[in-house]
């Protein structure tokens, strides 16, 4: 039995266009998103650009 790593390369590898990679993505985040919301706004909060504060 392989292990689950070499299951999700084997995966990985059958994708041949950039867009139906991208929609594994998107699908992967919103099972991630469902699943563990709290963890899912720790990522978006840890992705975000950061504000710069102009002062006067």
């Amino acid at each position: 039995m392989a292990s689950p790593v070499e299951q999700a390369l084997s995966l990985l590898s059958i994708i041949k266009h950039p867009v139906e990679g991208m929609a594994y993505l998107f699908y992967l985040a919103l099972i991630v998103r469902w699943r563990w919301p709290k963890a899912w706004n720790k990522f978006l909060d840890r992705c975000k650009a950061r504000e710069e504060i102009k002062s006067l």
